[in-house]
């Protein structure tokens, strides 16, 4: 019982400053436990041969992808509902122990939904995914690569969802509105590139650092009789704090090797079209890299996936490609 009040009362302080007034919850917040486990079995064929990424590859390959979600809300008697989410990743490095991801408020009301805490920039959660068969299999999907896409090259994955700029759970603030006929925007800011800039948080600038984190996201989802089309679009843009790193990850020695992009963006597109049980759609990621080559030049990388899937009740069957 006296966490349900500290809960509540939690609340009721963040819904004061959001509101600029007093306001009482109806019913103190009771945190409720939710989550997934996936679990993906792959054989895989690719070739090993001179110059190619798989060198030494596994045929097969297994993986999980866990997350444990602690959540609630509750509704304040002035119409404004508040709560807060908190994620644990179960795919930690290592011993694989646990590792608290996203953790936010929410505020929603007419207005549309504000997050304040550590979570997805507007742009990332507005992204539009290839469809697949099962996203256990998706070349667009952090944990079920199975393949070898080339680490050592630094691509590691495809990725049309996170820009690999900067921490991609920086603590920032979101803005989503209500959806008018299908239209929704998105926006969120972050002033620096940490997860915490107070109690020592705010180190100051530093090397490869980034600061003012401005995303923004429009969308569109709207079923045209038995065909279904989503649309989206989205810009996120950086400050880099300190310029002071080369193509190799190392301490530029040159002017050329601090010829950095003192303002990386991303551009995103995507698009899906549905008929019945069947759709077909990807996403498009274009982002400007920190990093330069010993010669000075900057670094842009594309995204992309696209992919066709069939879904019927819980059986699904689905082909994609990607590259980056």
């Amino acid at each position: 019982m006296k966490k349900k009040l500290l809960l509540g009362t939690t609340a009721l302080i963040a819904a004061g400053v959001a509101t600029s007034g007093v306001a009482q919850a109806e019913e103190a917040i009771t945190a409720g436990i939710s989550g997934y486990f996936r679990s993906a079995i792959a054989a895989v064929s690719q070739n090993s041969e001179d110059g190619e990424l798989a060198d030494n590859a596994d045929s097969y390959s297994q993986s999980n992808d866990i997350e444990i979600s602690v959540g609630g809300k509750t509704t304040l008697d002035n119409g404004l509902t508040v709560g807060f989410n908190a994620q644990i990743e179960g795919n930690a490095a290592g011993d694989g122990s646990e590792a608290l991801d996203e953790r936010y408020v929410f505020f929603n009301g007419s207005f549309g939904q504000i997050q304040l805490g550590q979570v997805e920039s507007a742009r990332q959660a507005m992204t539009n995914f290839a469809p697949s068969g099962n996203y256990n299999f998706g070349v667009n999907t952090p944990f079920f690569i199975h393949g070898n896409p080339g680490n050592g090259a630094g691509f590691f994955n495809v990725r049309t969802y996170s820009d690999g700029l900067g921490n991609e759970d920086n603590i920032k603030m979101v803005y989503y509105s209500p959806s008018f006929n299908g239209f929704k925007i998105g926006a969120s800011y972050s002033p620096e590139d940490n997860f915490n800039g107070a109690y020592g948080g705010n180190t100051g600038n530093a090397s490869g650092g980034l600061q003012n984190n401005l995303a923004m996201a429009a969308q569109f989802n709207h079923n045209f009789g038995d065909m279904g089309l989503a649309l989206m679009g989205g810009y996120e843009t950086y400050k880099l704090e300190v310029c002071n790193t080369n193509a190799a990850g190392a301490a530029g020695t040159t002017a050329a090797d601090q010829n950095c992009d003192d303002n990386p963006d991303s551009v995103q597109f995507g698009a899906t079209i549905s008929f019945g049980e069947w759709s077909i759609g990807g996403g498009w990621l274009k982002s400007e890299q920190i990093a330069n080559d010993s010669n000075g030049d900057g670094r842009d990388r594309q995204d992309m996936d696209l992919g066709i899937a069939w879904w019927s009740g819980m059986y699904g069957l689905g082909l994609m490609y990607g590259s980056a």
